[in-house]
C-alpha cells in the first residue's frame, strides 16, 4: 500500500442505513464499503444499535466472511460447553467455521462489525488463522490494550462516516506491516474465493505445484479449514446470500447456480451447515436485515 487511507478524511454519503421498530424491539444498521484500497481484504462495514424487546437468538451460518466485532455497549452471548452455559463476549473475532454458530443479544447494544476476507483476516491478525477456526476469541486476547483503545475511539467518534474512516486507517496500517502470505497460498485462496468454492482440490494441487498433502496442510494452518471444507463453506455462503435476496420458489435454481449436484445435495449440505432446511431458513429471517432467528 503506497499511500494509506487517512482517518482525517472521512468520505461523505458512504453509509446506507436500515431501521426497524416493532414488537420485536428496534434496531438501526448503517452499512458501508471499505476504502477502495482495502477492497481485497475487507468486504463490508456494519455499524449498529439495537434494543430487542427480549433475548434474541440468531443463527450465524458459515461463509467466506471472517467478522471482527467491536462492541460499545452490552456483550454478545454465546452458548459454551455441553451444558450450554452462556458466555458473554466483548469485542471479538471469529475465524472460519465448518458449522453454524448461535449468538444472543439482550438489552441495548451498539457496535461495529467488519467482515474480512480470509486473506484480509490473516493479514490483519498477523498470524495463521488455525487458532481461530470454529471459535470466538476476545479481541483483548489478540491485541491487548490496543483493542480497548480502538473501541473507545470508535465509541467517542461522531457518526458512522467518521468511525468507518478510523477503521480504514487502522486496518490499512495493520495490513501494511503484516507478515506476507506465501504466493502459492494467496493464489490458492484467491482461486477458491473467485470460484466461490466451485473448483476441485485436484485443480488447486495441480496449479500450486505442491503435493496434495502439503497444500492441504498449509491451507488448513494458514486459514483454518482444508481446501475441500472451505470450498463447501463458500458454496453454502453463496447460497445463503442468494436466498436472502430471493425466495423458496428459486431453491432448485439456487442449488444449480451454487454448484450442487441437485436439490437433494443442496438440502443435505444446507442442513448440515446451518442446522435447518432452506425453507425454514427463509421463514426464520428477521425483518429489515435483522438476521436469522433461532429458538436454540
Amino acid at each position: 500500500m503506497s499511500r494509506l487511507p487517512s482517518e482525517d478524511t472521512p468520505r461523505s454519503s458512504r453509509a446506507r442505513t436500515v431501521r426497524h421498530q416493532s414488537a420485536l424491539g428496534w434496531w438501526e444498521m448503517s452499512f458501508a464499503d471499505p476504502h477502495p484500497m482495502l477492497s481485497s481484504y475487507v468486504r463490508a462495514y456494519c455499524g449498529w444499535e439495537e434494543e430487542p424487546a427480549s433475548l434474541i437468538w440468531r443463527v450465524e451460518p458459515p461463509g467466506a466472511d471472517i467478522p471482527v466485532i467491536i462492541l460499545f455497549q452490552s456483550p454478545v452471548l454465546a452458548p459454551e460447553g455441553t451444558d450450554d452455559t452462556l458466555k458473554p463476549f466483548g469485542s471479538f473475532v471469529a475465524g472460519l467455521w465448518d458449522h453454524h454458530a448461535i449468538v444472543g443479544s439482550r438489552g441495548r447494544m451498539a457496535g461495529v462489525q467488519v467482515n474480512f476476507s480470509p486473506l484480509g483476516a490473516r493479514l490483519l491478525l498477523n498470524q495463521p488463522l488455525a487458532a481461530f477456526a470454529n471459535r470466538m476469541v476476545e479481541l483483548d486476547d489478540v491485541w491487548g490494550r490496543d483493542a480497548r483503545r480502538l473501541a473507545a475511539r470508535l465509541e467517542e467518534a461522531t457518526g458512522w462516516e467518521r468511525r468507518f474512516a478510523i477503521l480504514d486507517a487502522e486496518i490499512a496500517a495493520r495490513i501494511a506491516r503484516a507478515r506476507p502470505v506465501h504466493d502459492v497460498l494467496r493464489w490458492t485462496i484467491d482461486r477458491l474465493m473467485d470460484t466461490r468454492g466451485q473448483i476441485r482440490v485436484d485443480a488447486l494441487v495441480k496449479g500450486s505445484g505442491w503435493s496434495r498433502r502439503h497444500l492441504i496442510a498449509r491451507v488448513r494452518d494458514e486459514f483454518g479449514l482444508t481446501p475441500k471444507t472451505l470450498g463447501r463453506v463458500l458454496r453454502l455462503g453463496q447460497a445463503v446470500e442468494v436466498l436472502r435476496q430471493g425466495g423458496e420458489a428459486r431453491l432448485a435454481e439456487v442449488a444449480a447456480d451454487c454448484g450442487y449436484y441437485d436439490q437433494a445435495h443442496f438440502n443435505r449440505d444446507f442442513r448440515e451447515f446451518t442446522g435447518m432446511t432452506p425453507g425454514v431458513f427463509l421463514k426464520s429471517q428477521l425483518p429489515d436485515g435483522g438476521g436469522i432467528s433461532s429458538d436454540r
